[in-house]
This record gives C-alpha cells, sequence and structure tokens, in this order.
C-alpha cells in the first residue's frame, strides 16, 4: 500500500515537472501579448493624438492667421474647434485610463499637477505638494462612533492630541 502512494507521488511529480514549464510559458506568453496589446494602444492614441493636434492647428492657422483678402480680422468662433478639442480630450482620456492602469498594478499614481509618480496611499505629491482628492465614500463608510479630526475628518485613536494624517491639534 506504502509502495503504490510512493509510486503515485512519484508518477505525479514527473507529469508536474513536464507540464511546469509548458504551463508557464503559456502564461508568460498572454502576459506578453497583453503587454504588447497596451504597448500598440498607446502607440496607435499617439499617432491619433498627434492627428488630432495637426487638425486643431491648422483650423485655428486658416481661421487667424492666413491672408484675409482685404477683410477685417475677427476672433475665430470657438464652435470652429470643437470637434477637435473633444477628438483630443477624448483619446487624452483613454490613454490617461491605460496609464492609470499600468501604475495601479505598480501600486503607484501620477499627479495631476508635475506628472510624478507617487504610492497609491498618497494624500500629497511628493515633489510638488499636490493635494490629492478624498474619495466622497471614503467618510461615509467611517464608523460615527469613532472620534475624528475637526480639520480633515480622519478617523482618530481616542486619546490622539494630533491628526495623524493632517497633523492638526485636536
Amino acid at each position: 500500500m506504502e509502495e503504490k502512494k510512493e509510486l503515485e507521488k512519484a508518477v505525479e511529480d514527473e507529469v508536474v515537472e513536464e507540464v511546469k514549464p509548458k504551463a508557464e510559458a503559456v502564461v508568460e506568453e498572454e502576459d506578453k501579448e497583453n503587454d504588447e496589446f497596451v504597448n500598440v494602444n498607446k502607440e496607435e492614441l499617439k499617432k491619433k493624438l498627434n492627428e488630432a493636434y495637426t487638425e486643431l492647428g491648422s483650423k485655428f492657422y486658416k481661421e487667424v492667421c492666413a491672408p484675409t483678402s482685404g477683410r477685417p480680422r475677427e476672433l475665430p468662433r470657438p464652435s470652429l474647434f470643437n470637434d477637435s478639442v473633444g477628438r483630443i480630450k477624448n483619446i487624452k482620456e483613454k490613454m490617461d485610463k491605460i496609464i492609470s492602469a499600468e501604475l495601479a498594478a505598480k501600486g503607484l499614481k501620477a499627479c495631476p499637477d508635475c506628472e510624478n509618480e507617487v504610492v497609491l496611499a498618497s494624500k500629497f505629491c511628493n515633489m510638488c505638494g499636490y493635494k490629492f482628492p478624498s474619495k466622497p465614500d471614503e467618510k461615509k463608510m467611517r464608523p460615527t462612533a469613532v472620534p475624528r479630526c475637526k480639520q480633515c475628518g480622519a478617523n482618530l485613536e481616542p486619546d490622539s492630541v494630533f491628526c495623524p494624517d493632517c497633523g492638526k491639534r485636536q
């Protein structure tokens, strides 16, 4: 009986040894394909963004700088640029989502002011001092029986003299 278990274990170990590298290679290939997809997607978005900037610049030049054939120059109507500006915003939002997801996977986020990478839990940027907005649900989820900071609303220990989040004396 004992020999049978040892034999089964040996066979199982042999199968695992044979299958494991193949499974790891498949997972590695899938990760590589996902990375390539994100990079290709980012490159396509960069190309589209450059095209949209070129289109916007061309429209602006035609409206503001092109020869006027004697007519007085007027300020351009902003509505002339709405479609180009809308495309640019849309592309930038998509790129920001991709970049945010990449950073979040590393436990980071980008500062909207200086684009410095900071830890996800950061409340302030360590380069420019930008204060990240708090999540609206964060305060709702806190229990009401716990004492809170008078300044920022963070949870406090019952005997706290200073807030651990903002440093305000209580």
